[in-house]
């Protein structure tokens, strides 16, 4: 076969659409032997995906049809994050998977829905790539394992296990680059190429705005390395494929105007949503599987690969494989002179590079700067998660496995063999309970128990929050019969992001006064109900938090429905989330402080101070330990993480390497700017976000807007100072300021 001209020749007469389907038939079976096995006669209580994504992505299968039917704005809604609402244009929103579905979501359920769209995204995306593998080399079963690699690959199972549609339905990235091909091979006019090409971005823009923005970056990085390594005649009608594409770009802008409106008039957000850092491949990744692979569940491999999870395991999506690594060494070395061969190779490296992201990671440990801190400063791909550039690489593998297998003229025999190696290898969790989850949706919301409880559009609290639980679920399952004031479509809106009660929702935290928290949080949102649901394994934090606040209790259909009285709210309807957050952040570092230098002043070292040991001897009310306990999911802005023990649920506390005490908290500048400016003066360095110096006293845009961790380091003399300015406040102000009564006297103990 010649090398030369895979890419250009025209396919046979004979389209052999038998073989296609057989071909779709074969993934479609393996798909469902993977992944629906946990789901027989379970399909509408049991869904793919664990953690909080599959509830967010149900949720949108409903609030579209239920937009669209009751004459709703889609793209900005109140039904979540009331009273203020949220613009879904950045979220992941799916409109056309959403569609797609409407007449199952309406039959039989969002559950149900969902699980047939997990089960058919892998294998049309394994299908489109083997309709462009085939088209390429000419061959049947290399196409079809071709198809495999990239519709079965760790990308595709990262994001599978954890029920993310939006990133699966990648079919249309290789049915594009189809008919660019195509076009180049002079089978498709350029008017042809302008309409399919158009449908293709509009559709793809509808279903994810990430992979619309990734393969418009990829594959003008790829058309411009075809045009340099391509002789004049093949450069030439290369570069003829300019000003279509171009139109279809317009073309398909102009189809989504509407959308582009909520994009860009609202508001965008600034810089990175994710870190890149955090969200990048690991090197090591690229021969240990993780568990997502049936190699990657081996005991002693799901360990080593536990360095890889820095951002959810639907990011650890790097794993190629020795076998595949070896056929795509053997493919470089022998056609890497050749202008496709060049082409392949080197834009496997470099989406491969991209996916490392800005900074080297190997087995967890960073190595050094990479090319990928490009991504950073780049319009819409500071927004995209490195590790996600995987995707490009597994369909750039596939082409090269089919033109492997189909033009090498090695015995059949060995070809079989090495195949099935790469297969075994690569191998998706043999488990079935492994792709799956238990639908806990109380009764309370499953029946019409809720219309009894509660009356329509009322806001509503419900607990667990947000990520921690599925309660977008819970209400897709009412057809949005109340208002949620919270919910999950990623970061949280400013206006919930900012309240302290919020961070307690979402992870266990020190608070001082949760009452009143929750008191200032319900009467901002206006809220009066607050839903508990009983069989969470964080119930019993929740019921503490809501009979701080509530004045009655009912427990009906799984959930428990607490009542604050309206004259109990009335105080705090005017109180902002930055005095909460202020006040709590005041009264924690107050309370450090003099936790501190009464640790020092009992004779203790400062070497065995943690809030911990500060708790255990007193010096923190355990009172003001509040939120979930057991395990969950969370996000949180520049985590916090030290050896030492000093920092403990949003409260530092304990040695500096050179011997000096540390007081610290967690929290927004906004928030934190007071007690900065109050001690900074008085203290030997003050840090924001902890490990960063404010010694200069500037301050810039990026980390005014920034939550993390602030630390003050005092000498022990500036520390006593510190304490006796605490002590003196509350004498003058005839308050405590929260901190433990015991704390604030000098004869204390």
């Amino acid at each position: 076969m010649p090398r030369e001209r895979t890419l250009l020749v025209a396919e046979s007469p004979d389209r052999r659409d038998r073989y296609g389907i057989l071909a779709l038939s074969i993934y479609l079976i393996f798909s469902i032997l993977i992944f629906g096995r946990a789901l027989v006669g379970h399909f509408r209580d049991t869904y793919i995906g664990i953690g909080p994504d599959p509830s967010m992505y149900m949720w949108f299968y409903v609030w579209w049809p239920h937009a669209l039917v009751h004459r709703l704005d889609p793209f900005f809604t109140h039904v979540i994050y009331a009273p203020n609402g949220i613009n879904l244009a950045w979220t992941c929103g799916v409109p056309l998977a959403s569609f797609l579905a409407w007449p199952l979501t309406a039959g039989v359920g969002p559950i149900a829905a969902f699980n047939v769209l997990c089960l058919v995204t892998l294998p049309l995306d394994a299908w489109a790539a083997f309709v462009l593998c085939r088209y390429i080399c000419k061959a049947w079963w290399p196409s079809l394992l071709g198809g495999y690699i990239f519709g079965f690959s760790a990308y595709m199972l990262g994001q599978q296990s954890c029920g993310s549609p939006n990133l699966t339905m990648a079919f249309l990235v290789p049915l594009a680059l189809f008919l660019v091909v195509r076009a180049i091979a002079r089978e498709l006019t350029p008017r042809r190429l302008v309409a399919t090409l158009a449908v293709l971005l509009v559709l793809q823009f509808l279903i994810s705005i990430e992979i619309f923005a990734t393969m418009t970056a990829i594959g003008g990085m790829a058309l411009l390395l075809g045009w340099s390594f391509a002789d004049a005649d093949l450069g030439k009608r290369i570069l003829r494929q300019l000003p279509p594409i171009t139109v279809a770009y317009a073309v398909a802008l102009a189809a989504v105007g509407p959308y582009l409106y909520y994009l860009f008039a609202l508001g965008s957000p600034k810089g990175q949503i994710w870190s890149l850092h955090a969200c990048s491949a690991d090197l090591l990744n690229f021969i240990i599987p993780a568990p997502t692979n049936a190699l990657g569940a081996i005991p002693g491999i799901d360990r080593l690969a536990a360095t890889f999870d820095t951002c959810g395991i639907a990011e650890v999506d790097a794993y190629i494989g020795l076998p595949l690594i070896i056929l795509a060494a053997a493919y470089a070395r022998r056609h890497w002179r050749e202008p496709i061969g060049k082409l392949l190779v080197d834009s496997l490296i470099i989406t491969c590079v991209l996916a490392l992201g800005p900074l080297l990671h190997f087995h967890g440990a960073v190595l050094g700067g990479l090319p990928g801190k490009i991504l950073g400063v780049m319009p819409a791909l500071d927004k995209a998660m490195p590790a996600r550039f995987m995707m490009f690489s597994f369909l750039l593998l596939a082409i090269i496995a089919a033109i492997w297998f189909a033009a090498n003229q090695i015995g059949s025999a060995t070809k079989i063999a090495f195949a099935a190696i790469i297969v075994v290898s690569t191998l998706p969790n043999l488990s079935g309970s492994y792709w799956t989850s238990r639908d806990d949706s109380p009764a309370f919301f499953t029946t019409a128990l809720h219309r009894q409880y509660l009356a329509s559009g009322e806001n509503a609290l419900v607990l667990p929050f947000g990520i921690r639980g599925n309660s977008m679920l819970w209400q897709a399952e009412t057809a949005m019969y109340f208002r949620l004031a919270g919910g999950y479509t990623g970061q949280l809106p400013p206006e919930f992001r900012e309240w302290p009660i919020v961070g307690a929702f979402l992870t266990a935290a020190y608070l001082p006064d949760a009452g009143a928290q929750m008191n200032a949080f319900m009467a901002h949102h206006a809220v009066n109900t607050v839903i508990v649901a009983d069989d969470d394994p964080n119930a019993q934090a929740w019921h503490a938090l809501a009979s701080a606040c509530c004045t009655t209790a009912q427990t009906v259909g799984g959930v428990t429905i607490y009542r604050a009285a309206p004259d109990a709210l009335k105080p705090y309807a005017q109180v902002t989330a930055l005095e909460m957050s202020r006040r709590a952040d005041s009264v924690m570092f107050d309370t450090l402080v003099l936790a501190a230098d009464r640790w020092l002043s009992d004779g203790n070292s400062l070497a065995g101070l943690t809030p911990l040991e500060a708790q255990r001897k007193g010096l923190l009310p355990d009172s003001w330990l509040t939120g979930p306990t057991a395990g969950g999911w969370s996000i949180q802005e520049n985590p916090v993480t030290d050896p030492g023990g000093r920092y403990r649920l949003g409260a530092w506390l304990g040695p500096m390497p050179e011997g000096h005490a540390s007081v610290g908290v967690y929290g927004s500048y906004a928030a934190l700017e007071p007690i900065i400016q109050t001690y900074r003066h008085g203290a030997l360095r003050v840090y924001f976000p902890y490990p960063h110096n404010l010694a200069d006293g500037a301050v810039d845009a990026r980390i005014a807007a920034m939550h993390g961790l602030m630390v003050v380091e005092f000498e022990r003399e500036q520390l006593a100072a510190a304490a006796a300015q605490v002590r003196a406040s509350a004498s003058t102000t005839g308050s405590t300021t929260g901190a433990p009564a015991i704390l604030t006297g000098t004869n204390a103990r």
